[in-house]
C-alpha cells in the first residue's frame, strides 16, 4: 500500500492597508516665475509652473507634461499619474 499526501491551497483574499504617504508642497522661484515642488517623503516627484493663462504640471520621472487650469489641478495630477506609474 502506498500512502499519498493531498495539498490543497486555498486562495487568501489579500486587503490592501490604507497606506500614508507624507506629499508637501514647497513654492520657490525659477526665473522670476512661482514654481510648486511636489515631493513625498525627501523625494521631488513633480512641479507645476505657470504657462501663460494656464499651469503645466510635470512629472520628473518621465518628463511627462499636462496642461491644467489651476495649481490644485496640477497637483492631483502629478499625484495621479506617480501612484499610476509607480508600479
Amino acid at each position: 500500500m502506498s500512502s499519498g499526501v493531498i495539498i490543497v491551497i486555498k486562495g487568501e483574499k489579500v486587503s490592501k492597508k490604507d497606506k500614508k504617504v507624507e506629499v508637501s508642497v514647497k513654492d520657490i522661484e525659477r526665473r522670476n516665475q512661482p514654481v510648486q515642488q511636489i515631493f513625498i517623503g525627501d523625494r521631488l516627484i513633480g512641479e507645476v509652473v505657470t504657462d501663460n493663462e494656464r499651469f503645466k504640471a510635470m512629472l520628473i520621472s518621465d518628463q511627462s507634461e499636462f496642461y491644467v487650469r489651476s495649481q490644485e489641478e496640477g497637483l492631483e495630477i502629478v499625484l495621479q499619474q506617480y501612484h499610476l506609474h509607480q508600479h
